[in-house]
Formats: C-alpha cells, sequence, structure tokens
C-alpha cells in the first residue's frame, strides 16, 4: 500500500497547476479501499467502474497538514 500512499503524497505535494489523476485497481479487496479513503479521500474520487477507481487530487495548501481528507 506504499504505492497509494506515495501518489497521495506526491499528487498533494504538486507545484504546478492542474490536478493529478490516480487510478487504483483492486478496490474490491478491503486494504485497497481502507488506503483509498484514507490517504485518496472519497470526495476526489471521479468514477468508479468494477474494480477500478478513478482518482482526481488536486495540490495541497497546506502541505504540513497531518490529514489527508
Amino acid at each position: 500500500m506504499a504505492a497509494v500512499f506515495s501518489a497521495a503524497v506526491m499528487a498533494r505535494n504538486r507545484k504546478g497547476s492542474g490536478v493529478t489523476n490516480v487510478f487504483l485497481h483492486d478496490v474490491d479487496r478491503k486494504v485497497e479501499k481502507v488506503y483509498a479513503e484514507e490517504f485518496l479521500c472519497k470526495k476526489n474520487l471521479v468514477k468508479g467502474a468494477g474494480r477500478l477507481w478513478h482518482f482526481q487530487i488536486p495540490p495541497s495548501n497546506d502541505t504540513n497538514a497531518a490529514r489527508f481528507c
């Protein structure tokens, strides 16, 4: 699950404009779903199709925040 956490950190630290698109597979597994909801945030979920979820993560203004969502 380090990949999910790393994707969230990199997306939040983005310096340029726009969003970072993150695609997560196997969200039918509990661990993927929990990590996605904790680090990629349900509010950033664009669409889900079967076991694949698409998130658009905007850059964060507060990179020192203790929480992701």
